[in-house]
């Protein structure tokens, strides 16, 4: 599975289903900009790269939680814990960085409603 935006991946399972693990690592050499750029801090002056990468890790479960739940094309998450999300391994798709085409959506207000359970 290899890197990925904020963090590493890794294809794991102890069952027949393949599971993939990713962990997140905002504010190591990669990511020096993430305090000023992301909302994370708040209010807080300072916090550790664990820290930052453990809200990641949470608000990347919630959305993908949501997003799974009202039947989007996501993987299924399983679990978080501190700065690592588990989640179902999809198999036979097209990475982001492949695509070369963009499609219009033409319902995105309906699109956006549904995201923010208001439909």
């Amino acid at each position: 599975m290899g890197g990925v935006a904020e963090g590493e991946g890794q294809a794991i399972s102890s069952t027949p289903e393949l599971l993939a693990l990713k962990l997140h690592r905002l504010g190591r050499t990669s990511f020096r900009t993430v305090k000023k750029n992301r909302d994370y801090l708040q209010s807080r002056r300072s916090a550790s790269w664990l820290y930052l990468s453990r809200l990641a890790a949470l608000k990347e479960f919630a959305y993908m939680k949501v997003l799974h739940d009202n039947g989007f094309p996501v993987p299924r998450p399983i679990d978080v814990n501190r700065h690592a999300v588990l989640m179902e391994l999809v198999d036979n798709c097209t990475p982001l960085y492949a695509i070369s085409r963009i499609y219009v959506i033409n319902e995105v207000h309906h699109v956006h409603l549904r995201i923010s359970g208001v439909t």
